[in-house]
């Protein structure tokens, strides 16, 4: 397995002028959805398909709920979920409000196991995928 990449002309500031350089991107390959994982885990386990798939959106409810109690998830392997807010500053404390909250996210930290397997992917050159400001 591999991740290809493509050479890219963008726009950067560099000590504090605009630039054009030449950077990689990734070339993405497509994007897997819920029934493929469940495919692919009805062949390494010894389940049905509905019942994958059952699963599957079973652990989504279950961190969906966690996160709307503030819990942070953490999946062995995957990573952490933990639930975040976007405020406004303010000079006192009487002016932070929910109407001080600009956005709640989710910040997604992987797992070591997954970073380090990162570490070690194979990366290919993909020259069919230029853009056209090289």
């Amino acid at each position: 397995m591999a991740l290809y990449y493509y050479k890219t002309k963008k726009t950067l500031w560099v000590k504090g002028e605009k630039k054009e350089k030449y950077v990689a991107r990734q070339r993405v390959q497509g994007t897997l959805t819920e029934d493929d994982i469940a495919e692919e885990l009805t062949k390494a386990l010894s389940m049905e398909a509905p019942e994958v798939l059952l699963a599957m959106d079973e652990l989504t409810d279950q961190i969906i709920k966690a996160m709307l109690r503030g819990q942070t998830i953490k999946v062995e392997g995957l990573g952490t979920f933990t639930p975040s807010l976007k405020t406004k500053s303010s000079d006192a404390p009487e002016e932070v409000n929910a109407d001080a909250i600009q956005r709640v996210n989710i910040n997604f930290r992987p797992d070591v196991k997954l970073k380090r397997m990162m570490d070690d992917v194979e990366l290919k050159y993909y020259s069919q995928f230029e853009t056209e400001h090289i």
